[in-house]
């Protein structure tokens, strides 16, 4: 949570000290969060989200959802590995996959299996919006 409240400040231009004015507590509190010294209290998410009603609670609290209240937001997809995709033989021809060497049968055009690359490891995801702030996204 600590690094979503960073995420906050720097997205508005603000110093810790000039976000804990807006938010009506003590400088120090704003420093002890982003230490990670102190977790954050009810009272102080329910100030954040009246400040800025803009950013969703659900990702401020959790990390999950859209960051902000306008964001569409779609559950994510599980990807298909490439090994379980098997081609499918065209009804009438010969599998291109058989051994066709010494086949007499009329074959399709000459057609080369291709590998679909997996993609690799995520390491980070860096998105930039319009107002030209940003986020830095790392699996964790």
């Amino acid at each position: 949570m600590k690094d979503r409240i960073a995420h906050i400040i720097r997205a508005k231009n603000l110093t810790a000290a000039d976000f804990a004015l807006r938010l009506g507590i003590q400088p120090s509190n704003i420093s002890h969060l982003l230490s990670g010294r102190n977790n954050p209290s009810l009272e102080f998410v329910r100030k954040l989200k009246e400040t800025f009603p803009e950013y969703n609670l659900d990702w401020i609290v959790f990390g999950k959802g859209p960051m902000t209240v306008s964001e569409p937001f779609a559950e994510p997809k599980p990807m298909v590995e490439a090994q379980t995709m098997e081609p499918k033989p065209v009804e009438n021809e010969v599998d291109i996959f058989e051994d066709t060497l010494f086949t007499t049968e009329k074959t399709s055009p000459s057609v080369e299996p291709k590998s679909i690359p997996l993609p690799n490891e995520v390491k980070r995801i860096i998105m930039v919006y319009a107002d030209n702030s940003f986020e830095i996204l790392s699996p964790r």
